[in-house]
């Protein structure tokens, strides 16, 4: 006996049925549909890209540990796309002087991974992106914030769902320097510790944080920083703060994205939190992190930032932006949590569908050749290939939600006519082949008729 394959894919991956993908589209055509309000242009860039790209402009942890890396000639290595950040700023430094600024782009790329599978995390993964580059104002971040809030707005959340946790790292970088006298070397590790903050349990973290730094000015500074959600209440906690840290660029761009936010309108859905900073190294400003506030599901569900030196990899150019990241399973999770996904959007609509019913095999050609006539407008159209026992095959019509049957036989053939049927009435008729089209339309008038709603 010949050996069996395992019917599952490999680990980490999903196969997509069609009902799946089916809601996987309805989420990501809600996604485009926002950016494109914004005017956000889409773009694509290549799967593979080469590992020394992503070593410099992410994280070690991504590119060591989590990345998939394509090897066909010893010493030629590539990576499977882990996120897209890299390849827009290696795309943006190829054609920047011919690119109007400021650029707004989206893009909703496979990416993948080698990472424990857990819930909301798979090794392959759809990630919705959008950036805006070239605006250097807090503008840019109040527009990607709005961005995010209309997003989950339109499918039906709340601000007491979900909301944007925002920080500054610049901010943090004076926070640390000037009032925690913490050398700028450290900062990365300052970074990693904050950034697992939300991962670990209380005790879990502080032993953490003591391992890593065993300096108790240290360890206490840090553990201030954890969850502290007012500005007013984290330097509360600190005794000394010069003069130089008020003045500092980080606490000024802070201090204005509040007021920002205050004054036009978005402060139900946004807070300040100390601990974010963003895993990624490319992050130098703004950073943030959408969280499902709920108790069944408390964790981020995406986040994104600010970066200053996009193209320091390619060229002297400076160009800012902000963006973020959006995986498409982590959304359906958090949509799901609130039953905010319809039942219907994973069953096909076949209420437009013309169906075509043969009383026998005679008629085959002529039922092809309607069908053929149909679908030239864009109709969609099923020719049903049994052949046999009619009322079996109205049956099925019936059963998918088809509104329009057509029925022909011989004797139709041969007057190129065709029954029509409405299949909410049975009603039904004879016309022409010549009327066709527009007797199909008018059944679909007087369907509506009925019931206007539909």
């Amino acid at each position: 006996m010949s050996k069996k394959f395992s019917t599952n894919p490999l680990r980490g991956l999903k196969d997509f049925y069609p009902s799946d993908l089916r809601e996987v589209n309805w989420i990501k055509g809600i996604l485009e549909d926002i950016a494109e309000l914004y005017c956000y242009e889409e773009f694509e860039g290549p799967l593979l890209e080469p590992i020394e790209l992503f070593a410099a402009k992410s994280s070690e942890e991504l590119v060591n540990e989590q990345a998939f890396v394509v090897e066909k000639k010893k010493g030629k290595r590539w990576l499977l796309r882990p996120e897209l950040t890299p390849t827009l700023a290696r795309m943006i430094a190829k054609k920047s002087q011919e690119i109007k600024k400021p650029i707004r782009w989206y893009s909703t790329p496979t990416c993948y991974r080698y990472e424990r599978p857990q819930k909301g995390r798979k090794r392959e993964f759809l990630q919705f992106n959008a950036d805006i580059l070239g605006e250097g104002s807090l503008y840019a971040e109040i527009e990607i914030f709005n961005i995010c809030i209309d997003i989950l707005t339109s499918f039906g959340a709340t601000s007491k769902q979900f909301q944007i946790l925002y920080n500054n790292r610049r901010f943090i970088d004076a926070l640390c320097e000037l009032i925690l006298l913490i050398p700028k070397e450290k900062m990365p590790d300052i970074y990693a510790v904050l950034d697992k903050s939300d991962k670990m349990e209380e005790n879990e973290f502080e032993k953490y944080v003591i391992d890593t730094f065993q300096d108790e000015v240290v360890v206490q500074g840090i553990l201030k920083l954890k969850e502290t959600e007012s500005l007013e209440d984290l330097l509360k906690k600190f005794d000394d703060i010069p003069n130089e840290f008020y003045e500092s660029d980080g606490y000024n761009e802070l201090i204005k994205l509040n007021k920002f936010i205050d004054e036009v309108g978005l402060s139900d859905y946004c807070t300040f939190s100390s601990s974010i900073v963003r895993g990624l190294a490319y992050y130098t400003g703004t950073v943030f992190e959408v969280y499902d506030t709920g108790k069944e599901n408390k964790r981020a569900i995406f986040g994104g930032g600010r970066y200053d030196d996009l193209l320091s990899l390619f060229s002297d150019e400076q160009l800012s932006g902000i963006g973020f990241g959006m995986g498409v399973l982590m959304l359906s999770l958090f949509l799901k949590t609130y039953d905010l996904i319809p039942d219907f959007i994973r069953e096909k609509d076949y209420t437009d569908t013309i169906y075509i019913a043969s009383v026998n095999e005679e008629v085959a050609n002529y039922a092809i050749e309607l069908a053929d006539i149909i679908r030239t407008e864009d109709l969609p159209c099923i020719v049903d290939y049994k052949f046999k026992n009619l009322k079996s095959q109205l049956s099925k019509a019936g059963e998918l939600g088809v509104l329009i049957s057509l029925i022909v036989g011989p004797k139709e053939m041969e007057q190129d006519e065709v029954v029509i049927r409405n299949m909410k009435t049975n009603e039904q008729k004879t016309i022409t082949t010549k009327d066709l089209i527009k007797e199909i339309y008018k059944s679909f008038d007087e369907l509506d008729e009925l019931d206007p709603n539909e």
